[in-house]
């Protein structure tokens, strides 16, 4: 799906390139798209290249805000085994994580930003930049340990073996590794009350390591054996972070 205001073409609402409401107002044609990335751009590109998502369709709260994720500028291109693999056992790890330890009134209150670092010379197509390395983190407000609570993860956005997991690691990694990307910078992605230290060793897991918990149908749904198409309730904020 692409954005058309950012087409100036006057519809309110995420279309495809080639729907009837967006070709009669191009003259009957499939709308040229210059200010985004298009469906041609990841058709049979030989590079083995996904439309990765940024924020997943699988943290969604019911099924518009899941569809609302499959705009292309949710997404950039994302090695296969990568996108498929430990990127996507992370999402999981995650949403498990919220899901354990973000709640509030039964509710998750979470912050969460993902981050794309691209690439110097790599794109799709010559339009579309492939990221060199993927991030992603989240914060909220533990009730049971009465503090603030952090993790995040990154890797590499390139092929990789079957079975590849991403550690948990703290801010203060992440600030490090995106400072050492961004020199001169000083990151900081959450406010000054989420901790950027150490992971709280107290923070629950289900029955050790949740990755072994994580099953996926084929509607993109991410769910813990046993409560198979559960989707999270609320994620308080998103921000999507994404250099082109």
């Amino acid at each position: 799906m692409i954005e058309p205001q950012l087409e100036d073409i006057d519809i309110k609402e995420m279309k495809t390139q080639d729907d009837d409401e967006v070709k009669e107002l191009n003259n009957n044609k499939v709308l040229r798209v210059n200010h985004q990335a298009a469906d041609e751009d990841y058709k049979y590109n030989r590079l083995d290249m996904d439309r990765g998502h940024l924020f997943p369709c699988s943290y969604a709260p019911d099924d518009d805000a899941k569809r609302s994720t499959f705009t292309l500028t949710n997404a950039v291109p994302q090695e296969r085994s990568f996108n498929g693999g430990s990127w996507r056992r992370m999402e999981c790890k995650v949403r498990d994580a919220l899901e354990l330890n973000c709640k509030k009134n039964n509710k998750i209150e979470a912050y969460v930003v993902t981050g794309a670092v691209p690439s110097f010379n790599n794109t799709l197509k010559e339009r579309v930049n492939i990221p060199d390395l993927m991030w992603t983190a989240y914060c909220c407000y533990n009730n049971n340990l009465k503090q603030w609570v952090a993790q995040a993860h990154w890797g590499e956005n390139q092929k990789e073996d079957k079975g590849k997991k991403l550690p948990s690691n703290t801010l203060v990694d992440l600030y490090n590794i995106l400072n050492q990307l961004y020199p001169g910078g000083d990151v900081q992605v959450f406010p000054d009350q989420c901790p950027t230290a150490d992971i709280p060793r107290a923070l629950p897991l289900r029955d050790g390591d949740v990755y072994d918990h994580c099953v996926y149908d084929d509607d993109c749904v991410c769910s813990s054996v046993g409560v198979k198409g559960y989707y999270l309730p609320v994620v308080l904020v998103s921000v999507l972070v994404m250099m082109m």
